[in-house]
């Protein structure tokens, strides 16, 4: 996510914290525009409140679910996505 000023930091088995001024939720597969409830798994958005005169909001087409804590966990990118970013390298 190179559009992004913050990073998510690896609690290790595919588990990830932000900072406090970076929000993850999860939309939708479906319905672009309708918000999961955390636990549920669904494509990830990413709000980055860290940037200046600007709020970075990226809707990845990366698969994941939101835990009560606030953490997240990556499970899979959306059938037919392009490939992107470091997935470039396994290439």
């Amino acid at each position: 996510m190179t559009e992004l000023l913050s990073q998510a930091y690896s609690k290790g088995n595919g588990l990830f914290n932000c900072p406090k001024w970076m929000k993850v939720l999860t939309r939708d597969t479906e319905d672009a525009l309708s918000i999961q409830q955390q636990g549920k798994t669904g494509g990830i958005n990413i709000i980055d409140l860290a940037n200046i005169n600007s709020c970075s909001f990226i809707a990845t087409q990366d698969l994941g679910r939101v835990l009560t804590d606030n953490s997240f966990e990556v499970a899979g990118r959306f059938d037919n996505s392009d490939i992107r970013g470091c997935n470039l390298m396994v290439l």
